[in-house]
């Protein structure tokens, strides 16, 4: 009697990576989107954000397709672009790859997050191994590998095992479990301290002087887009007044943006919201989402006069809809300020890695980089 053949585990399947020219982004969207019904894509390795950021830049600067197999199924997909750099006047340079970027900075200024490889299920843990092993390989071609915004920090041990090093930026990233505001159906209170539920009553009931405070989404993407407009100058008001430069300062974010509106409101991509008192806007919101998870992306607030908190009003609004939609996650993503420290349950790293391969240059700049950091950090004589 035959025994029952085994199914095959991502330990037990021969596993590759081929780097390869783009096909038609029509048969690419098909790979991609049925590749994401069977791993847990974030919005941005979702086809939304992939497909979006290849319709909207030119096909020169494209990057490649990075496809992993397994015993000849394509488990894993991933763009990875290139790009030839010099630092440290012109005496570092580096022949990079970048992970779901072009490796162009005019169009990576947009800023990926939650980035990562496109992968079914099981191999989600194991494709990231598989990718240092890969890189290894690569020796004689590239420099560096560059995995902007990740939550999942790559494995010492298989660093390590092919002698590679690795430079990291991390950024703290903030979000809100909202499973823990069932109690009070949304509302933010249960999990803010004393002085935030205080602040943000105050701001409260400063916008009630104008009127009924209301937040409302938009519902068709020709009003999606009315709010991005309204967002817009809110935005660059905003920054503006602090004489610091925006997101609308690059060529390539308002465009993008318009596109993936476009493309992604009917499937419930892209979130608009506008939050109101009385007749009065006070601020809009710009946010993505895909399965349970909201991310707060970009806003602009009526912020001119500093006593005001036109912030903290809209995101409370909006992290209340977001509980009555059934999302669980409300995501602030990467950077430091007070609302975000004020109101998240969660603060996790987001990272800026960058693999490279053992070069003297790269060891020298990271000897370079270590005594600069050792002489800032030398207290002042006397002290």
């Amino acid at each position: 009697m035959e025994s029952p053949e085994l199914p095959l585990t991502s330990a037990s399947r021969h596993f590759e990576f081929g780097l390869e020219a783009l096909p038609s982004l029509a048969e690419l969207e098909r790979e991609w989107r049925r590749l994401e019904t069977a791993g847990n894509p974030s919005f941005f390795t979702s086809w939304h954000w992939i497909g979006t950021l290849l319709s909207a830049s030119p096909p020169a600067s494209w990057p490649k397709l990075l496809r992993g197999s397994a015993n000849g199924e394509t488990v894993s997909l991933a763009l990875l672009g290139a790009n030839e750099t010099r630092r440290r006047r012109g005496l570092v340079r580096s022949r990079g790859l970048y992970l779901n970027e072009t490796g162009d900075p005019h169009f990576d200024s947009l800023t990926i997050e939650h980035n990562g490889i496109l992968a079914a299920a099981e191999w989600e843990l194991g494709v990231w191994d598989e990718l240092i092993g890969w890189f290894a390989g690569l020796c004689d071609e590239a420099d560096e590998l560059h995995v902007g915004g990740s939550q999942r920090r790559l494995s010492e041990a298989a660093l390590g095992k092919w002698g590679l090093g690795c430079q990291e930026i991390s950024l703290p990233s903030y979000s809100i479990d909202l499973c823990r505001l069932e109690a009070s159906d949304g509302e933010i209170y249960p999990v803010l301290s004393a002085n935030a539920r205080q602040q943000l009553r105050g701001a409260l009931r400063y916008f009630e002087r104008f009127g009924a405070l209301r937040l409302a989404e938009a519902t068709t993407a020709t009003e999606a887009l009315a709010f991005f407009d309204g967002m817009k100058e809110l935005h660059c008001a905003s920054w503006g007044r602090r004489d610091r430069p925006h997101s609308f300062s690059g060529g390539f974010f308002e465009p993008f943006h318009r596109l993936l509106i476009g493309r992604s409101f009917a499937e419930g991509g892209t979130q608009l919201l506008k939050a109101c008192a009385g007749d009065r806007v006070i601020g809009y919101l710009y946010n993505f989402r895909l399965g349970n998870r909201v991310y707060a992306y970009q806003s602009g607030f009526d912020d001119a006069d500093r006593r005001e908190r036109p912030g903290i009003v809209t995101h409370f609004l909006a992290i209340r809809h977001a509980f009555r939609s059934g999302a669980l996650v409300y995501d602030f993503m990467a950077g430091r300020n007070r609302l975000k420290e004020s109101f998240a349950t969660r603060c996790e790293p987001m990272l800026w890695q960058t693999v490279q391969q053992p070069r003297l240059a790269f060891r020298l700049e990271d000897f370079a980089r270590q005594f600069k950091r050792a002489l800032t950090m030398r207290p002042a004589r006397g002290a």
